[in-house]
Parts: structure tokens; sequence; C-alpha cells
């Protein structure tokens, strides 16, 4: 048993020798247990419907990498569109900012993918064919046997389905539904790629899932040392009454001696995830699942004694002080959020399909005067179509003037998520121009309707 002197230097998941202590945790459902079994599943038919459904006559989720085009719940967005990934990404950032400093790591217990495959998925499928905790544990623990290796190959045998079920689905999300299916559908040797990734991606669940398991929380994410600094007094944690449980006592000890609530029947620790002692107080292993909760309230319930021994609460709750939600911090990171998602909104409600800009060349030689008397200045024309169709473009001079526009291209098409740069010239005659200078009205037309208009300063002879 780990002591309260040195749980703060030792993982629990490490025995004297460094070597690795692994975890069986007890199945005990609960209220908690059974809310977050409804979102976890409700999640995974989230992620595993997205690819599959239409919204407006595109797949729901699509990142085409190769083709730099990218599909959210109908919205196209291209390479191009890098303001949306930085609200997105800063969106996201300061999320993990502002939901932390409120609601601790509720995102690790309920939401984070390792959390919902591992306890939802992979779990279920162990101890449905393995047994209890009791009984794994003395499994892993007996010799290599006919029924041991027959549990251990039908484990894995449904795990390794479960891993290729997510594998392809997340193909999906990158090389689209249709090609997935065809190749699925077709010899593996035939499409080496995508029948690599899926084999590298149900081998990474492999490792994870069956071996490396809690250590991913406890070892390698990086959250968890975040939350020392995003997490204070007042964020919401699941915690550990001290003064109400201590002195800890068996049930016989009251009738001699003074306990608290806590009968030390150890069942918090049965049952974690990540092996830990919550009654030693807030942990960077703890990924706040609320697994100790529901066990400590079913042992409360069974002595007549009142739930919330362990519960959701902050530190300054647990304290017998005032939980404060609303302080300095929680204000400016849900500003700096609300400040993000409204520009976010703009910027999609006054997003153009089309994009255009029209730039003086950079060459020493814009301006060029010709024999037949005509000044010509070069433009530089780029055209970028974040449109799902294709659009056919045509530049003129607006209005009527001597001036005109010549490009190297006949056509000025582009196909969806294509970028074009080409150059504009512009030839007007000498008597156009007024002590050197000439204004004209630059016209992209295309096949839609979609006009887009500028006006340029032309250069030429002062005489």
């Amino acid at each position: 048993m780990v002591t309260m002197g040195d749980f703060r230097d030792t993982l629990y998941t490490i025995d004297k020798t460094g070597r690795r202590k692994w975890v069986y945790p007890h199945y005990a459902p609960g209220r908690y247990f059974r809310t977050r079994t409804v979102v976890a599943y409700l999640l995974l038919a989230i992620y595993l419907s997205l690819p599959w459904i239409t919204i407006s006559g595109t797949q729901g989720i699509l990142l085409d990498i190769p083709h730099r085009r990218f599909i959210f719940f109908g919205a196209e967005f291209w390479a191009t569109d890098t303001i949306f990934l930085f609200l997105v990404l800063a969106g996201l950032g300061m999320s993990l900012f502002f939901f932390t400093s409120v609601f601790g790591r509720i995102w690790c217990g309920w939401a984070c993918p390792e959390t919902v495959f591992l306890e939802f998925l992979f779990r279920p499928i162990e101890r449905l064919i393995e047994g209890s905790d009791s009984a794994r544990r003395k499994l892993d623990r007996a010799p290599w046997t006919f029924e041991k290796i027959r549990k251990k190959f039908l484990k894995h045998g449904f795990c390794a389905a479960a891993s290729w079920v997510i594998a392809s689905t997340a193909l999906a999300y990158f090389i689209g539904r249709e090609p997935l299916l065809e190749m699925m559908s077709d010899y593996p040797w035939r499409n080496p790629g995508p029948f690599f990734m899926t084999l590298v991606l149900m081998g990474v669940m492999a490792f994870q899932f069956g071996w490396f398991r809690e250590q991913f929380c406890t070892i390698l994410c990086p959250y968890a040392r975040f939350q020392s600094v995003l997490m204070d007094e007042q964020s919401l944690l699941v915690g550990y009454d001290k003064e109400r449980g201590e002195p800890r006592g068996k049930v016989r000890a009251r009738e001699t001696t003074p306990t608290g609530d806590c009968v030390d029947c150890g069942l918090c620790v049965r049952v974690c995830p990540t092996g830990i002692d919550i009654r030693n107080g807030t942990q960077l292993e703890c990924i706040a699942c609320t697994a100790c909760i529901d066990a400590c309230d079913s042992i409360m319930d069974g002595l007549g004694r009142p739930r919330g021994l362990i519960r959701y609460d902050s530190e300054s709750g647990l304290a017998g002080e005032k939980r404060s939600t609303l302080r300095p911090r929680v204000f400016v990171y849900g500003a700096i959020l609300g400040v993000l998602a409204a520009v976010f909104i703009y910027k999609i409600n006054h997003r153009s399909p089309i994009e255009i800009e029209i730039m003086r060349a950079s060459t020493s030689r814009f301006v060029v005067e010709t024999e037949s008397g005509h000044v010509i200045n070069q433009f530089s024309l780029r055209l970028a179509n974040r449109s799902s169709s294709a659009r056919h473009f045509e530049a003129k001079i607006k209005g009527e003037s001597a001036a005109e526009i010549v490009t190297p291209l006949k056509h000025l098409e582009l196909h969806p998520g294509e970028n074009l740069k080409v150059p504009l010239f512009i030839k007007a005659p000498q008597s156009l121009f007024i002590e050197g200078k000439a204004e004209v009205e630059a016209e992209i037309l295309d096949s839609t309707g979609f006009a887009f208009s500028r006006s340029l300063s032309l250069f030429g002879p002062e005489n």
C-alpha cells in the first residue's frame, strides 16, 4: 500500500523494483457510470457515423489532404483558408483553458478517446470473456493452458475486430467513404497504402489498449501536466472529504474509538483505472472518471450513511468553504473564447466562394510603350475557387473605355479548390493618360453571375 508520505514521488503502477504493476479495475457501476456510458456510446456513434452521413450533398466530415479540401458539416474549406485554421486551433486551445478552469479534467473522464475506447469498448469485451477483476488477475498469473489460450485468443480477436472498425472509419475521414468501400471490396495489394495504414492503426490500438493502457494517462499525456497551471482551488474535481472521512476505521471500531465515515474498505482504489488512492488528495494521475464516487456511494448506502464522502467538488468546497464559479480567470478565458467564436461565425457568414487579387507586377518593366502608340501596364491576377463546382472567368475593363485587358490564357477555368495565377496586361492608348496617369476599373466575371471589380492606376507618358 502506498503511504501518505511517498505517493507524490512514486507511481502507483510501478513497484519498488521498477517493474510495472498491472491495474485490474473492479467493475462497480453507479449513477455516474451509467451517465458516462450514455455519453460514451453517443460519442462512439457520432465518430462511427459522421463519414457515412450526407450533409448538403457531401460527406459529413472529409479531410482530403492530397487535394487540400476539407469538409465539415456541409461547409468546404481549402488550404488557403488559413484564417479558419487559426481560429479553430486558437478556439480549441482557449476551450482547454476555459473548461479546465471551471470543470477540471472532465474531458479526461468523460470524452477523451483513450477513456471512451478503453473503458466502454475494450474493457467490456475483456470482462465478458475473462470475467471479473479477480478472475483476470488469476488468469494472467496462471500458466499457459488451453483454456487460457482460448480466452486470450477470443478476447484479442474481438478487440482486433473492433480496432478494424475504428481504423476503417478513421480512413473514411481522410480518403472518403466511396473510395474506402471500393478499396475494401478489392484485393489488398491493389491498394497497399490504405491497407498498410489500416494495419498500422490496428497495431497502435493493440499496443495502446492491449498493453500500454493507463500508462498513457500517467506518463505520456501532457494534459495532466497542464492541470496544475489551468486549475485553481475553485476548479471542479473528484475529491475525498478528509474532514468527514478521517480518521479512518472499520465499522466495529466506532464502538470503542471515534472514527470518520471512511471505513477503509479500499474499494475506491480497486475501481480506479489508474490505480491511485483518491484519499491522498489531488493527483496528476486522476482522470476524474468518477468510478471512486460510485464505489464510495455504494458503501455509504450499505452503511446507511450520507453519500458524498468522495464527490465532485473543488478544493475550497472540500475544505468547507464556498465554491466560486465566477472568478477573473473564467471571465478572461470566456471572453477570449467568445471573441474567437464571434469572429469565426462572422468570417463564415461573409466568406466568398471566390478569392480574387490583382497586384502590380514585380518586374522592373511593368510599363511598356508600343510603336502603335499604346501603353501596356502589367499586373498579376490570382484566382482561387473555393466553391464546389467549376468556374469560368472573364476579365475586362468595366464601362466604356479605350483600354482593354489582355491575358495569355483565352479561357480562365478553375476547378473546385484550384488556384491560378496569371499575368494580366492592360493596354491603353496614350491619349488616355493625363500627366502620366490614368484610372480604369477592371472587372472579373464568372459563369454564375459573380462579379468583382477593382480600380487600377495606370502609368504612362506625361505628354
